[in-house]
C-alpha cells in the first residue's frame, strides 16, 4: 500500500523539473508515488516528466487555481495516510528530506508539516539577502516549531505535508484562488485543537528571481492572499 502521494504542479519548469524529481526519487524513503499535474506546459516539462516513474494528470490552464490543482492532485492519489504538495521548482534539501518530514508527524493532533525556504543558485541578489539560511540561522530559526495560529507562510504549499484523513474531511477552499488555501485549511484545524509543525530539515530551495520591487510586490501578494480571490497571473514573475 502506499503511504504518501508527492503532488507535483507544474507549468512550464523545464529549468529544475529533471533536478526536482531527480531528488525526489533519491530520497531515503521510497514508500510513495508522484502525481504531477500540469497545466498547460509548453515546453519541455512533459518530456522530462515523462523519464521518471511518475502519473502525469493535466487540467486546463483557464480551469489553474492553486487550490483547485491540489484537490485535483489529491483525488487521483492512491495514498493511505500523507499528501505532500511541491511546486515543480522547489528542490528537497537532502535525501532525507521526505523521511524527516513524516517523522515530524509525532501525534495524532498535527495536521501537517512544512518547512524553510532557501534560494536557488539563480535566485536574484534581493532574493539570496532576504532569505540567507545562515542569516536565519543566527535568528535561531533552524529550530523546530509547533505553529498553532494562522501567519504569513504558514503551511505553505510551495513545500508541505498534510494528512489524507484531514483532508478528506475537509477538502481545500476553492475560492483562495490566487493562494491562500493552505494557511485557511490550517487555520480551520488550528481552530479544532490541531497544531502544524515546522520543521528546518522538510525545507526547499525556491525562488523566482526577483528584483527588490518584484519581491515588495510579492510580499503584498502573500498578504493579501488572507481573503479569497480569483487566480490571476502575477505580472512582476518570471512564469
Amino acid at each position: 500500500m502506499i503511504e504518501t502521494s508527492i503532488i507535483l504542479r507544474i507549468k512550464n519548469e523545464e529549468k529544475w523539473l529533471r533536478e526536482c524529481l531527480s531528488r525526489i526519487f533519491d530520497q531515503t524513503y521510497k514508500n510513495f508515488e508522484v502525481i504531477v499535474v500540469d497545466s498547460g506546459s509548453t515546453d519541455r516539462s512533459l518530456e522530462i516528466a515523462r523519464k521518471f516513474p511518475v502519473k502525469i494528470f493535466s487540467i486546463k490552464p483557464e480551469e489553474f487555481s492553486y487550490p483547485y490543482a491540489c484537490n485535483f492532485g489529491c483525488r487521483h492519489a492512491q495514498a493511505s495516510k500523507y499528501f505532500v504538495f511541491l511546486s515543480g521548482h522547489s528542490l528537497p534539501i537532502s535525501r532525507t528530506w521526505l523521511e524527516d518530514g513524516i517523522a515530524a508527524f509525532e501525534s495524532d493532533k498535527i495536521l501537517g508539516v512544512y518547512g524553510h525556504i532557501w534560494p536557488l543558485p539563480d535566485a536574484s541578489f534581493w532574493e539570496k539577502i532576504f532569505f540567507n539560511k545562515y542569516l536565519q540561522f543566527l535568528t535561531g530559526v533552524f529550530r523546530k516549531n509547533i505553529v498553532n495560529k494562522k501567519g504569513l507562510g504558514v503551511l505553505g504549499f510551495t513545500n508541505a505535508i498534510i494528512r489524507r484523513d484531514l483532508w478528506e474531511k475537509y477538502n481545500l477552499d476553492e475560492s483562495y484562488g490566487v493562494g491562500g488555501e493552505d494557511t485557511a485549511w490550517a487555520d480551520y484545524w488550528f481552530k479544532k485543537g490541531y497544531h502544524a509543525v515546522k520543521s528546518p530539515k522538510f525545507s526547499v530551495y525556491h525562488s523566482h528571481g526577483l528584483s527588490l520591487i518584484g519581491l515588495y510586490k510579492q510580499l503584498k501578494y502573500w498578504k493579501s492572499t488572507k481573503n479569497p480571490q480569483p487566480f490571476q497571473l502575477l505580472p512582476y514573475r518570471k512564469k
